[in-house]
């Protein structure tokens, strides 16, 4: 979500399911006054919808942003995704990598925590929030 799509974002109703368990921060005055504004302007969203909000909007800009790289080759228990992407491509050999790179760790390691967030609430084969942790050469030089 972009930060200027929040507006139109909260004026719509609200589906978000939340984490189990609350956490409890210390914003900054600045901030603090900030939100406290958004919540007078859209009085019909929660302190936890906006910040929540602005934190996704904020994280999704970031995560486009971090550095990635070629990681390891994929193993050969993997090797039926390269299969599967060569076919896509049209390509006899596509030589795919782990995404590597502050990109490819925050992927995986977001993963494992909505994995252990999901398992929370009760789902215990969740799908995974990043499914595409892989890239190719080609993909790093554009």
């Amino acid at each position: 979500m972009k930060a200027s799509n929040l507006h139109d974002a909260w004026g719509s109703p609200d589906n978000t399911r939340l984490t189990p368990k609350q956490l409890s921060l210390r914003l900054p005055i600045h901030v603090a006054a900030k939100v406290g504004a958004l919540c007078d302007m859209y009085p019909q969203k929660s302190r936890t919808q906006i910040i929540a909000d602005l934190l996704t909007s904020a994280l999704d800009e970031l995560e486009q942003h971090l550095p990635e790289a070629l990681g390891n080759p994929i193993s050969a228990e993997e090797e039926h995704h390269e299969r599967k992407v060569a076919d896509h491509l049209g390509d006899a050999y596509v030589p795919i990598f782990h995404l590597g790179g502050a990109r490819g760790k925050f992927r995986r390691l977001a993963n494992e925590h909505f994995v252990e967030l999901e398992r929370e609430l009760g789902n215990e084969k969740p799908d995974l929030l990043f499914s595409d942790l892989y890239t190719t050469e080609e993909k790093q030089k554009k």
